[in-house]
């Protein structure tokens, strides 16, 4: 009997125990119908296409509560092309594990970079389809610039979010070089303060990148030196109820690392509109953006306009169309998303396209 009640004892408490953790597995599949034309020596494409409306991926979240209010989290995002399946890593998408309770949360690994949120959140588009904005354009010809190879997430990362407090959130963020002999190369530091309360969003994120070596992909900006980057990134929102409105800009410097001699500045806009309209939401959106190198007597241009719609079939199931139309000026040559990465622009080109799809979330 004694026996018996002893291993009933260790039955709950093992229950008990597995009651307190939980992971879940979670993602979306979003393929739809991409056709892109350029004018002039650019080059046209279409066909099916990935990740328009909401980006592609499978994840696996987790916590166990640790007692006393400490909990342990972990995540681990892998992105997928469901049009065209193909390798990928495990975690390129985010990998971390970390602790929170009621002074924050703390994560180590790979994670959001303090500067991706506000071209994200408040942009109607994010970083989807040919309607993405030009701050999340920005931020991949800056990383170029300064030999990182990815604008969105920061591998060997130490990310700090405070509570919430009064509508206010912190953000911390230190980013290990781990390259041997490589003078910190690609260490970087970020600040982000965003507040939330209501139907008003804002924020305002910072980050510094030491520069590694030189690298072909400074020929974007005419650049051949290494060169280190500082980012800062902003946005607003307002929810009237029958809209949702919100701007968005950002600024990259890149300089030269030694000296810390300007080189050039990317800066951008977004003004944008969600509105609900029937079973779904229509989107709108005018980007701006300028190419300012030193010593160039113009600077390049590019402006862009993008209205969309989402047909919500379900709470995770939707259908989306959005066109766009972009127009360069002084030379730049940049071109909407395509379907293919060989797509490019002509020089004081106009680029023209849209996107039709399905997306499911699970």
């Amino acid at each position: 009997m004694k026996k018996t009640l002893i291993a009933l004892a260790a039955v709950a408490a093992t229950g008990a125990a597995m009651a307190q953790s939980s992971v879940t597995v979670y993602g979306v599949v979003d393929v739809g119908y991409t056709s892109v034309n350029n004018s002039g020596t650019g080059t046209d494409n279409s066909g099916l296409s990935s990740s328009n409306m909401t980006t592609n991926r499978l994840g696996f979240r987790g916590t166990e509560d640790l007692g006393g209010g400490l909990k342990a989290n972990f995540q681990v995002e892998t992105s997928l092309t469901a049009d065209a399946p193909a390798a990928s890593s495990i975690g390129d998408r985010g990998a971390w594990v970390g602790l929170s309770g009621g002074f924050g949360e703390i994560r180590l690994g790979r994670e959001y970079s303090t500067t991706f949120w506000s071209g994200f959140l408040f942009s109607p588009f994010g970083t989807g389809g040919v309607g993405n904005g030009f701050g999340f354009a920005n931020r991949v010809v800056a990383h170029a610039v300064t030999g990182q190879t990815n604008p969105i997430w920061n591998n060997n990362s130490i990310t700090y979010s405070s509570p919430r407090i009064s509508g206010f959130q912190g953000h911390a963020q230190y980013v290990f070089d781990e390259v041997a002999g490589a003078n910190n190369a690609g260490r970087s530091m970020g600040l982000r303060l965003n507040y939330s309360a209501g139907p008003l969003g804002a924020e305002i994120a910072y980050s510094d990148t030491d520069g590694g070596a030189t690298v072909a992909a400074t020929t974007l900006l005419g650049l051949t030196t290494s060169a280190a980057h500082k980012s800062v990134v902003g946005g607003v929102s307002y929810d009237f109820g029958v809209a949702r409105v919100m701007a968005n800009f950002g600024q990259e410097k890149a300089s030269v690392q030694a000296t810390g001699a300007s080189l050039a500045k990317v800066t951008n806009y977004e003004i944008g509109v969600v509105a609900p309209v029937g079973p779904g939401r229509l989107r709108a959106s005018y980007n701006n953006t300028k190419v300012d190198v030193t010593g160039q007597a113009v600077d390049p241009k590019a402006s862009k306009f993008a209205l969309g719609y989402i047909y919500d079939l379900s709470k995770r199931t939707a259908v989306y169309a959005t066109v766009a139309s972009l127009k360069n000026k002084n030379g730049l040559n940049l071109s909407l998303s395509s379907t293919n990465p060989a797509n490019t622009g002509a020089a004081n080109g106009r680029s023209t396209g849209y996107n039709i799809g399905i997306s499911h979330t699970f």
